[in-house]
């Protein structure tokens, strides 16, 4: 099978009704007390904490730690690698990597953790697992068993923790929040450990997780969106073209709600008053000419076609402050000129 055949196949399966997933019975119903997720504050210098928690417990004979590492390669071309480091005290007990197909880095940090720890729980005097990793995210997520992707390592952990739990009232489990960028201590041997494994995808099956289908299609749709929307057929040959400030043109995303929305959708009047300034769809001369409307289609300080382009750039009659083409700045435009684009009243309540 050639490698493209291979990309859009879904290779893992779900258990939607796992005895780890009954309500009531769930690992965090019954051992929430066990479980415990590092609190980190954002204006906290992490590097410093870090350091006084693992010589902490590095001292505990009974603590295993753990650090955990995913790494998805920029190029397509290399599977995804995982790895994970246990250690007590100084001295390193096991390490193992391996490569996980096609993945998100979420996907690879939960199949890192969920390694991780059931490398632990088979260690000898262990009451205690701390586990290092720079996805707090997937460790949420690889201790809950309802169906996501990377469901059957969760629900694998899920089991493995609920034995050791249930073998001794000690035991609990920790984990601890270390960014990547740091390089620190442990997580760094096991950041520099897995970025060093490459291994090419080949001519043979090759895994692919449901989120990283979920996340083809997205770039696939957006791709398209954005080839359709250069298309003035597609976009409406009125459209008015704005950039970001570094000079790009905007085009259209699901992100973050996309750009038009994103900047101005905390304000449903506002927002209308900046569609029908965008699309043109708005009560000005060029939309009069465009519909044969019979009102005028110049504008008041004797130009002869009252565009958008006209009233944003050039109108220096009515309109107090112009402004280059950038997105954020037709707020501005709106906020010293707030009846640019809109409708004037009726007298009589109509229109």
């Amino acid at each position: 099978m050639e490698v493209d055949e291979c990309v859009h196949t879904l290779t893992e399966s779900f258990e939607p009704f796992a005895p780890e997933a009954h309500p009531g019975d769930q690992l965090l119903d019954c051992f929430a007390d066990r479980l415990h997720f590092d609190k980190r504050d954002p204006t906290q210098v992490r590097h410093p904490y870090l350091d006084e928690l693992i010589a902490k417990v590095r001292a505990d004979p009974l603590t295993v730690l753990a650090a955990t590492d995913g790494s998805v390669p920029q190029s397509n071309q290399y599977q995804v690698a995982l790895a994970a480091i246990i250690y007590k005290g100084h001295h390193e007990l096991e390490r193992t990597r391996y490569v996980s197909g096609r993945v998100t880095a979420p996907d690879a940090e939960l199949n890192a953790i969920s390694c991780a720890v059931h490398l632990a729980v088979k260690q000898a005097n262990c009451q205690r697992i701390m586990v290092f990793t720079d996805s707090m995210g997937s460790a949420h997520r690889v201790v809950d068993p309802s169906v996501h992707s990377g469901q059957a390592f969760s629900l694998s952990l899920c089991h493995a923790l609920q034995e050791w739990f249930e073998a001794d009232d000690l035991h609990h489990i920790t984990f601890v929040y270390a960014p990547s960028a740091l390089w620190w201590d442990i997580h760094g041997e096991a950041h520099k450990y897995v970025t060093e494994l490459k291994v090419r995808v080949g001519r043979h099956k090759t895994d692919n997780s449901i989120d990283t289908l979920r996340s083809q299609a997205a770039h696939s749709s957006l791709d398209a969106w954005g080839s359709m929307f250069q298309d003035h057929t597609y976009r409406g040959s009125e459209f008015l073209e704005l950039q970001w400030p570094d000079g790009w043109l905007i085009q259209p995303s699901y992100l973050n709600r996309g750009p038009w929305l994103s900047t101005f959708g905390h304000s449903i009047t506002e927002f209308a008053c900046v569609c029908r300034c965008i699309t043109g769809h708005t009560p000005i001369g060029a939309y009069y000419r465009r519909f044969k409307i019979n009102e005028p289609h110049g504008c008041t300080c004797g130009a002869a076609l009252q565009s958008h382009q006209h009233v944003l750039f050039c109108c220096c009659d009515r309109y107090s402050v112009h402004y280059p083409c950038f997105l954020g700045d037709i707020a501005s435009f709106l906020k010293h000129n707030p009846m640019a684009f809109g409708f004037n009243r009726d007298p009589l309540g109509v229109g």
